[in-house]
């Protein structure tokens, strides 16, 4: 076998190619798969809302007391506000159908693990302590795995549990479900006051009293009279949420949620309000185009190109060896080397 010019040019470009395999494969696909610097994504959810109308909390009308399906819209948009490293601090904001904010709902961040998405502590300013996941399940989402959804009404996290799978906007998805049940954390960030006074109870108490028990409603006139007179509230919510998310990158192709928030006054507990909200199609339509678009990249970063460059480079040194040995079998070669026990004929 002998070294051409040929054969050791082919012969490195193949290394170069099984190197830079490697490299894509090991190095740069996990890098792609992390969430990005410029990670900004909005889903968009209509609905119905069901109940007390809040604006008779607010000195409102007293005569639209109880509402029952009022359309509701409202979006939600989640982008990368900074990176630290795996850390990635991401802004939720809430958005009218127009994609203004809403005008008095407060932008909440949180950190995620870049890989993972699950919420990580962070000592970045204005981050909110969470758990679980927030907007996403992770790339190849596993059904067996534990994961849990965050919920902000409660400020807690709650399992998230494989419930089968399903096709929505072509896109091949694992369906989930949650159901978040206690105390709300924070009354003010939902609009909910932390007390009423008994002039406004007595003003609406026979309104509400259609959604009391009857053993209830008749000891109101009663109840009302020995209230005090700034009465505390709290309040509870349930949300049940599912959760379609796309099989390969793991994002909510359709998402929907019903939420039931009741007010406990002076130990009687009052249905306040339900939210069924439903992704809406055209965001379903938009969130799986690019669920497709990522989907595409990671095939071409973790299989394609790896392979047709791992390929193309064992098939470039195969012929670099392949050259290196004709040229050493050509004439002017190496001379071969002499079978055992023959010597040169000695001169006379």
């Amino acid at each position: 076998m002998r070294l051409t010019r040929s054969s050791v040019i082919l012969g490195l470009l193949g290394v170069l190619l099984i190197v830079a395999a490697a490299l894509v494969r090991f190095v740069y696909l996990p890098s792609a798969s992390r969430l990005p610097d410029d990670f900004d994504s909005t889903q968009s959810y209509a609905g119905t809302y069901s109940g007390v109308n809040p604006d008779a909390f607010a000195g409102g009308p007293v005569d639209q007391v109880l509402v029952r399906d009022v359309p509701a819209e409202i979006s939600r948009r989640y982008a990368t506000a900074s990176v630290d490293g795996d850390t990635a601090v991401v802004t939720r904001t809430l958005q009218t159908p127009a994609g203004e904010e809403v005008v008095g709902a407060a932008a909440v961040r949180y950190a995620v693990d870049r890989t993972t998405l699950e919420s990580v502590p962070s000592d970045a300013k204005d981050v909110v302590a969470s758990k679980g996941l927030i907007f996403s399940l992770p790339l190849h989402p596993q059904t067996d795995a534990k994961y849990q959804l965050w919920d902000e009404a409660t400020a807690k996290a709650f399992p998230l549990t494989y419930k089968g799978t399903g096709t929505v906007q072509g896109r091949e998805v694992y369906r989930f479900e949650s159901t978040a049940e206690g105390p709300v954390a924070d009354p003010a960030a939902l609009g909910l006051p932390t007390s009423i006074t008994r002039g406004q109870l007595t003003d609406l108490g026979p309104r509400l009293a259609s959604l009391l028990p009857p053993a209830v409603q008749a000891q109101l006139p009663a109840l009302l009279a020995a209230l005090p007179s700034d009465i505390p509230l709290t309040w509870t919510s349930k949300t049940t949420s599912t959760v379609w998310a796309d099989q390969t990158v793991g994002a909510p192709i359709r998402a929907n949620s019903s939420q039931e928030i009741s007010a406990s006054i002076v130990g009687i507990s009052l249905p306040f309000a339900t939210m069924d909200l439903t992704s809406t199609q055209a965001s379903d339509t938009a969130i799986a185009s690019d669920a497709s678009d990522i989907a595409a990249k990671l095939t071409w970063i973790g299989t394609i190109i790896p392979i047709a460059a791992l390929v193309l480079g064992v098939l470039l040194l195969a012929l670099a060896v392949f050259l290196a040995i004709r040229a050493g079998r050509r004439p002017g070669g190496p001379t071969p080397a002499e079978p055992p026990g023959v010597s040169e004929p000695v001169p006379a």
